[in-house]
């Protein structure tokens, strides 16, 4: 998995799958396609955090937010952001990274580094696992009290996205194939 290679250690996590009866190339094009605007809850919650509506395409979205594509196979997509998620300004409080090396050389002890990959897995000829895992390295020991506090208050949320993801990708693949 590039994840592995990328955030091999990590103190947060959460995964997510789901089967889909479509050929992997089907579900590749549906997770390209897929817009978190397709889904309530994603307009709902991030509102509610002050992102406003989402726009775009998954990763339109994601790099308008400040997230890196680190890695994009047939297989696997991951992408990575630095910052200081509890707090409300975490942009203003750091440096963004613009690559790839930045992001993962960063040292910063009050930062936390958040890496989520969709993985597709064929599991038979017409049948794709499709999966998310997000993994959170804290840079420092007071970043992970802060974080820990903070996952506490949106993990479940953050799964409920990454489910509410996962069925509009399965929902566009099985309609489109």
């Amino acid at each position: 998995m590039l994840l592995d290679r990328v955030l091999p250690t990590y103190d947060f996590s959460e995964r997510h799958h789901t089967v889909v009866a479509a050929p992997r190339e089907v579900v590749r094009r549906a997770a390209e396609e897929w817009q978190p605007r397709e889904s309530l809850l994603w307009r709902v919650l991030l509102a509610g955090r002050g992102l406003g509506a989402p726009k775009g395409t998954m990763r339109q979205w994601a790099e308008s937010m400040g997230f890196l594509c680190l890695a994009d196979t047939e297989d696997e997509m991951v992408y990575a952001q630095a910052g200081r998620f509890w707090s409300l300004n975490e942009r203003a409080a750091l440096a963004s990274p613009r690559t790839a090396e930045e992001l993962l050389a960063l040292d910063d002890p009050r930062a936390a580094v958040a890496v989520m990959s969709v993985r597709l897995e064929p599991i038979a000829p017409d049948r794709t696992r499709l999966s998310t895992e997000t993994r959170i390295r804290a840079l420092g020991p007071q970043a992970r009290r802060w974080f820990r506090l903070y996952w506490l208050l949106i993990r479940p949320f953050s799964g409920l996205l990454r489910r509410s993801m996962l069925t509009g990708i399965k929902k566009r693949a099985e309609h489109d194939g």
